[in-house]
């Protein structure tokens, strides 16, 4: 018997045309949208050029987007009949509900608020609190991610909703640990780091090196060097045919790829925090994509309230709704009033850690495109 051709199976099955998977009024309307508007904070009416009408719903999800199936089938069974259909996830987590009417619209939004989920983020408002995994799935997780997000979401909820609009979007990243895998280019970014490099026991970490520099002299690198994503671990061979092993301070960003492979590697779980990053965006609006410049080296993640994180996101969001202009995110903001104000604002210090950045030109990306 002779063995299928792998070429035929995916000459057969690619590509799946994309509108199979539409409910039928997109179909009759793909790219012939001319307008929309709001309907307070969480619902768009998308307008055809045909008259139809398309109103999107936008629900706000738990952190890290972990949703029991059961809950899954309520927002389906949502959709099936209110909705047309379908509904979506969008990049941040949120789940978006379509339907063909104001009134059906208004449904939804009263049964998916009745399963204790809110309806907004549009316009003015926070759009997202994204989170990463942290400890549930990950191994280099410093602080827990998904429960810093869900204090934030229910202390800054107001803000989602509409109940209390904000100067432009505004976007929040949390990570566990310096991978940022919970993102970086989010107007407020908070990272959980250790707050200083990590020591090891010279006799244990032995287990963790080659037994001889002939080893290292043959182009092999141990792993527990490897591993570190700036170049901070060092091992060399010593006079005695030993191997040693040296961590470069000033190069460590407490990230914990280390200690994921040698357990002789320890860090002081007491120092463990989170550094503040604001001012990033990804939209080419304004003065286009931007990078987040940290602010805060170091605040105390203290479970379960985490109020001193809190606290400081508050007093960032309060300082920017106070003075910016309409339309203006929090990097714009901060590149017309300068980072020196920007922290007396915040009355914090200028340390080495948080030295604001210098840039030419323009703040952002743009800065790198000129004209003739």
């Amino acid at each position: 018997m002779t063995a299928p051709n792998p070429a035929d199976r995916l000459k057969k099955n690619l590509p799946v045309p994309y509108t199979k998977f539409l409910p039928e009024i997109l179909k009759r309307n793909y790219g012939r949208w001319v307008d929309r508007k709001f309907h307070g904070y969480g619902i768009i009416e998308h307008i055809s050029e045909t008259g139809e009408r398309v109103f999107t719903v936008k629900v706000g999800t738990p952190p890290n987007f972990r949703l029991a199936t059961s809950t899954l089938r309520e927002f389906a069974k949502i959709a099936d009949e209110y909705g047309v259909g379908a509904l979506r996830f969008t990049r941040n987590g949120n789940i978006e509900i379509l339907t063909d009417s104001l009134e059906k619209a208004l449904k939804i939004k009263e049964a998916v608020e009745k399963m204790g989920y809110p309806v907004g983020g549009w316009g003015p408002t926070i759009w997202s609190i994204n989170s990463c995994t942290a400890f549930l799935t990950c191994t280099t997780a410093v602080v827990d991610a998904p429960s810093i997000t869900k204090v934030l979401y229910d202390a800054l909820k107001p803000y989602f909703t509409g109940e209390v609009t904000l100067p432009a979007k505004l976007r929040i990243n949390v990570s566990g640990c310096p991978s940022t895998c919970g993102g970086l280019t989010a107007d407020i970014n908070i990272v959980g780091h250790y707050g200083d490099a990590p020591t090891y026991d010279p006799e244990r970490i032995k287990l963790c090196l080659p037994k001889s520099a002939k080893a290292l002299e043959a182009g092999h690198v141990p792993e527990v060097a490897e591993v570190c994503p700036t170049g901070a671990i060092k091992v060399f061979g010593k006079p005695d045919g030993s191997v040693g092993l040296d961590i470069i301070r000033s190069k460590c960003i407490a990230c914990g790829r280390c200690r994921d492979v040698c357990d002789w590697i320890e860090f002081d779980a007491s120092k463990a925090g989170v550094a503040i990053l604001v001012g990033g965006k990804a939209s080419n609006t304004g003065r286009g994509p931007m990078p987040s410049v940290q602010v805060i080296p170091w605040v105390p993640a203290v479970p379960p309230e985490y109020r001193e994180i809190v606290a400081v996101v508050r007093k960032i969001i309060d300082v920017w709704r106070q003075d910016a202009r309409q339309g203006e995110r929090i990097g714009d903001w901060i590149a017309r009033i300068g980072f020196e104000e920007f922290y007396k604002r915040l009355n914090i210090p200028v340390t080495k850690w948080n030295q604001p950045p210098r840039f030419s030109g323009e703040f952002g990306v743009r800065q790198f495109f000129q004209t003739a």
